[in-house]
C-alpha cells in the first residue's frame, strides 16, 4: 500500500539545498554516519559485535549502495523516523530531531535526495531473531512505499540504495566515493570500505609520534609545522592538535581548523572551537561529544562549546609558557613570525601581556630590550610611533648613548599605553623634534664666523621663513639637523631651523672660505636635512636641491679646470 510521507517535503528540499547542506558531498557523509550509528545502537544489545560499513560505488546503471550491519530498524521505526522531521524548517525543531538517533536516521538519510531522485533502503532489526527484510522507498513527490522486501538480509543491518539522477554521477562514481570515503572516514574507528578499499581506522594525529604528526600536517595541511600543541579536555572528550604556522598570519583572521566529530570529518575550516586569538596555529580536534547542528557540519553554540573553546585557549597559551622555557629558540621563532599578532593579544589581556613582557625584543637605539628590561631602566623612557621619525633620531642617539624605543610596528604603541597604565607611566612619545634634546648642540667657538654663516644661510631661505644656526653635535658626519619647533628656540616668524653641524667638513668650509658659496650650500643642505628628518620633499624643494647641486658641482668642475 503506497502511503503519504507525514513531512512537507517541499520544505526538506528547501532546507537540504539552500539552509542545511553546504554541497552534494555530504550525502556520504551522511550515510556513512548513519551507518556508524547504527553500529553503536546495535554494539549495545549486542557486545561481542563485529561492526563494518561499505560502500558500493554507482556504476553500469547499478546504485550507489551503503551497507552496515548494525541494528537495523522495522516498519515501525521506518514509518516514524521521518515524523518529525520536515512539519518545520526552524533550525532548532531539525537540531531537537537530530538529539535523537531515529531522528538523525531521518535527516541524514534525506541527504540522498542531494543527489538522487528515489532513496530504497532495506533493513532487518537487530531486536528480534525473527525480524524479515523491511524495503522502504522515498519519492521527491513527497511519497514512500513499505513492504515486505522479496529478497531477505542474510543478517541485521540497513542497505541504503541511490541511483544518481541525471548530472550527479560525478557524486557517485567509483573516484568520488573512495575520495569523499577517504575525506570523511579516514579517522573513523570501525572499517569502512569503499569498493573493497579500506579508508578508515587511520591513526588519530594526536596519538601520533612527534614526527608521524609532522608528515600528517605537511600531507593533510600543507605546511612544515613549526611546532606542535596538543590540546585536550577533560570535559566532553574533546582530542586534537595545533599545529604552528611556519608563516605569518593575520590577527583575527584564521585559516580554520579541521574538525572532527568521534572520528567524522565534520569541516574542514572551522573557527568556532579553538580561539579567535590563536590565529598562529592550525588545529585537528575530535569535537568529541559536543552537540553538532541538524546538518553536522559546524558544532552547536553551547555553553559546553564557550567553555571547551576556554580551556583549549589556556591550554595553548600555557604550551607558549612552557616553549619559553624549555625551547627558547623555537619560541623565538614562533615571536618573530607572530610577533604583530601576539603584541594585539598582550594589549587585551593580561595572561598574553605578562608573558610577552619578559620575551617580547623591542628595538631601540642601544640594541633589543625585552618590556621587563626596559621597566627596569627606570621611568620617562622615550618611544617614537613613526618609523620616518625613528629612523631621523637612531643616529644621533646612538652617539649620544640616548635610549630611544622604536615603537612603529603594529601594536608597539598600544602595547607601551598598557604598560604605562599598570606601572604608572614609565614611557613616553617623543617625535622628530626630540632629536635636538637627544644632540644637545653646543655653540661653535668661533661665535664670529658662526654667526656669519647662519645669517647668510638664513638670507639665503629667507622666502621660506626657516632660521639657521651653526652648533656642534655628534654624529661628525651628519651636516644637518632639522627642528620644526623653531618656537622653542625663541625664533620669531620662522616655521622651522635648520642646524649646521660645525662639525661636518662642508659646514666647517663654509665658516673658514669667506668666498664659499653660502646659499647654494645652504639651499642643498636645506633638502638633505628634511630627508634626513623624516619628512618627504615637495616638488618645489626637490626644485632647489637639483639647482643648488647643479650650481655647486659647475663651481667645482670650474675650479679643477
Amino acid at each position: 500500500m503506497r502511503e503519504q510521507l507525514r513531512v512537507d517535503l517541499r520544505g526538506i528540499v528547501d532546507i537540504l539545498s539552500h539552509n542545511l547542506y553546504s554541497s552534494q558531498a555530504v550525502y556520504l557523509r551522511e550515510l556513512l554516519q548513519n551507518a556508524r550509528d547504527a553500529l553503536e545502537a546495535r554494539r549495545r544489545i549486542d557486545t561481542d559485535f563485529d561492526g563494518k560499513i561499505r560502500v558500493v560505488s554507482a556504476s553500469g546503471g547499478e546504485p550507489m549502495k551503503v551497507i552496515d550491519n548494525g541494528v537495523g530498524l522495522t516498519a515501525d521505526e521506518m514509518r516514524n523516523l521521518l515524523a518529525t522531521i520536515g512539519s518545520s524548517s526552524k533550525r532548532g525543531d531539525l537540531e531537537a530531531a537530530r538529539s535523537k538517533f531515529l531522528g538523525q536516521f531521518g535527516i541524514g538519510l534525506f541527504s540522498g535526495f542531494l543527489v538522487a531522485d528515489n532513496i530504497e533502503v532495506f533493513s532487518r532489526s537487530a531486536k528480534s531473531p525473527d525480524a524479515t527484510t523491511i524495503r522502504w522507498v522515498g519519492h521527491s513527490d513527497g511519497t514512500f512505499t513499505i513492504t515486505e522486501a522479496e529478497e531477505q538480509l542474510s543478517s541485521p543491518g540497513t542497505e541504503v540504495h541511490l541511483q544518481p539522477r541525471h548530472g550527479e554521477l560525478e557524486w557517485c562514481n567509483a573516484e568520488a566515493a573512495l575520495r569523499l570515503g577517504r575525506q570523511y572516514a579516514e579517522l573513523l574507528e570501525v572499517p569502512v570500505l569503499v569498493d573493497g578499499t579500506l579508508v578508515s581506522q587511520n591513526s588519530r594525529p594526536w596519538d601520533m609520534p612527534v614526527e608521524e604528526q609532522l608528515q600528517w600536517c605537511r600531507e593533510r595541511l600543507g605546511f612544515e609545522a613549526m611546532g606542535i600543541i596538543a590540546l585536550d579536555s577533560s570535559l566532553l572528550n574533546v582530542r586534537g592538535v595545533a599545529f604552528v604556522l611556519p608563516y605569518t598570519a593575520q590577527p583575527g583572521h584564521r585559516t580554520g581548523d579541521r574538525i572532527y566529530s568521534n572520528g567524522m570529518l565534520v569541516a574542514d575550516s572551522d573557527d568556532q572551537l579553538v580561539p579567535s586569538w590563536a590565529f598562529f596555529c592550525r588545529a585537528v580536534v575530535d569535537s568529541g561529544d559536543l552537540p553538532l547542528t541538524a546538518s553536522r557540519e559546524a558544532l552547536l553554540e553551547s555553553n559546553s562549546k564557550s567553555f571547551v573553546s576556554e580551556r583549549l585557549g589556556a591550554r595553548l597559551l600555557s604550551e607558549l609558557i612552557m616553549v619559553q622555557g624549555m625551547a627558547p629558540d623555537v619560541y623565538q621563532d614562533i615571536i618573530r613570525l607572530h610577533s604583530a599578532g601576539l603584541k594585539s593579544l598582550a594589549v587585551q589581556g593580561p595572561d598574553m601581556l605578562s608573558l610577552l613582557r619578559t620575551s617580547l625584543p623591542l628595538t631601540t637605539t642601544m640594541g633589543k630590550f625585552t618590556l621587563d628590561d626596559l621597566i627596569r631602566q627606570g621611568d620617562d623612557l622615550a618611544y617614537v610611533s613613526d618609523a620616518g621619525a625613528y629612523a631621523a633620531l637612531e643616529e644621533v642617539a646612538v652617539h649620544a648613548d640616548a635610549l630611544v624605543i622604536d615603537a612603529s610596528g603594529p601594536h608597539d604603541r598600544a602595547l607601551l599605553e598598557r604598560i604605562n597604565k599598570t606601572e604608572q607611566q614609565r614611557f613616553r612619545e617623543v617625535d622628530a623634534d626630540h632629536i635636538v634634546h637627544l644632540a644637545k648642540p653646543e655653540n661653535h667657538p668661533d661665535s664670529a664666523a658662526a654667526d656669519r654663516v647662519a645669517w647668510l644661510g638664513a638670507e639665503a631661505l629667507a622666502e621660506h621663513r626657516i632660521n639657521v644656526q651653526v652648533a656642534l653635535f655628534k654624529p661628525d658626519t651628519r651636516p644637518a639637523m632639522w627642528w620644526s619647533a623653531a618656537e622653542a628656540r625663541g625664533v620669531d616668524n620662522a616655521s622651522a631651523t635648520l642646524i649646521l653641524n660645525g662639525n661636518h667638513p662642508v659646514v666647517a668650509r663654509l665658516m673658514e672660505d669667506e668666498t664659499a658659496p653660502v646659499a647654494e650650500t645652504v639651499h642643498a643642505l636645506y633638502v638633505v636635512g628634511l630627508l634626513m628628518a623624516g619628512h618627504s620633499v615637495t616638488q618645489d624643494q626637490t626644485r632647489i636641491l637639483s639647482e643648488a647641486v647643479s650650481t655647486l658641482s659647475l663651481r667645482a668642475l670650474a675650479h679643477s679646470e
